[in-house]
């Protein structure tokens, strides 16, 4: 972790000596969340974002974006279970981009990488696998579900006069969603946390190079 820390300072001060653009923003949007489960199928949730853009030399940049999710699922119709799944929590996304120009006023961008995951709070209400809960049952809490995790995602979007995006993203947990404890206690496969998300920004400081 210290390693990685010194590299990313490391990097954030050989971008501003390449004299990069800097950028600060704030989006916000809608989000589907999911999981691997063949039972379960997305619900509607929302998310709000902090931005932090470094651009340098062809385009390139390096983003942080800070951001609270409320996502949430449940068991499809057809589900021999019955159950309702939400999560509040903060992620930490530090993805590395490219953007190209459209038109004059047009920017397409693109990045991808890591993001640290802390789940804030989540809550299982109905049967899960066929075990019936209380109607208010926090897996993390119970030791069922992990405080942490780590996503890889990926955005897609346009810029609009620099001040201004529209976009998509996408994020998959890399690790189970699950305890050892709960799949033991439920015996089921490990599955994983998705979700998608469409937002809008604006950036209220841009700095350009000199």
């Amino acid at each position: 972790m210290k390693k990685l820390f010194i590299s990313v300072c490391l990097l954030l001060a050989g971008m501003s000596v390449a004299n990069a653009q800097l950028s600060f923003g704030l989006s916000s949007g809608g989000v589907l969340g999911g999981d691997t489960n063949k039972n379960a199928t997305f619900a509607p949730g929302y998310f709000g974002e902090l931005d932090a853009r470094y651009i340098f030399k062809h385009e390139i940049y390096l983003t942080f974006t800070p951001r609270f999710e409320s996502s949430s699922y449940k068991s499809k119709a057809s589900s021999p279970y019955e159950f309702f799944y939400y999560t509040n929590s903060m992620e930490f996304p530090l993805h590395v981009g490219h953007r190209s120009k459209l038109t004059d006023k047009v920017m397409l961008f693109y990045d991808l990488g890591p993001s640290f995951h802390w789940i804030m709070t989540n809550n299982y209400t109905g049967s899960v696998y066929g075990v019936e809960l209380s109607s208010q049952e926090h897996p993390v809490g119970t030791g069922y579900s992990p405080r942490f995790n780590m996503d890889l995602g990926a955005t897609v979007g346009v810029d609009v006069w620099n001040h201004m995006k529209v976009f998509a993203g996408f994020d998959y947990g890399v690790f189970p969603e699950q305890t050892a404890a709960f799949l033991e206690n439920f015996q089921v496969k490990p599955t994983h946390q998705f979700s998608v998300r469409l937002g809008i920004g604006c950036y209220f400081s841009f700095k350009k190079r000199k």
